[in-house]
């Protein structure tokens, strides 16, 4: 059954299921987050909260768990960063491992592009991606992407005066 979430950007409620952005990492936010039946149809054992308030509903029956506590002006820094990739490590090769944040649409749209980066994509190409195959429009966080792209995890040497041209020109209609 589809999940019903409220997206912060249009502010109108949609209909929508959690998304497969690549093999196994999934996007979704906290309706997601707490839908057992569907967290176990998809295979996804293991999740990264990224919120301050969500609960970590299933820890008791075993589901793993890496909570970030973001704020929607949290930066990146290299100990984040460095749990993300050794959580999905850990989990990816086992089950699914889904990402959420309240909403499904600043926070947790950004690890994602965090993890792929660490998947040997460019910036701008996770970017796309994660817009591609997410069925809902996302806004990463403007100060996550900067401090994910200060990180050079994949020696591209993009700084800030890079990314707000992109990011303008790609939410310049969402603001």
């Amino acid at each position: 059954m589809p999940i019903v979430a409220r997206n912060r950007v249009g502010g109108v409620p949609m209909v929508r299921p959690m998304d497969e952005i690549v093999n196994r990492i999934f996007l979704g936010d906290e309706a997601d987050a707490r839908d057992g039946a569907r967290l176990e149809e998809k295979d996804i054992h293991a999740i990264i909260n990224c919120t301050t308030r969500v609960e970590n509903y299933f820890e008791q029956r075993g589901f793993a768990y890496l909570r970030l506590m973001l704020e929607e002006t949290s930066h990146i820094t290299p100990a984040i960063a460095a749990s993300v990739f050794e959580f999905v490590q850990e989990h990816r090769p086992k089950h699914g491992i889904l990402v959420h944040c309240a909403e499904g649409v600043q926070r947790s749209p950004s690890i994602v592009i965090l993890i792929l980066l660490h998947d040997r994509y460019a910036l701008f190409d996770a970017f796309e991606l994660v817009e591609k195959n997410c069925r809902w429009p996302i806004l990463p966080a403007f100060e996550m992407l900067v401090s994910i792209a200060r990180l050079d995890l994949n020696g591209e040497h993009v700084d800030e005066a890079a990314v707000r041209p992109y990011y303008w020109e790609r939410f310049r209609l969402r603001f």
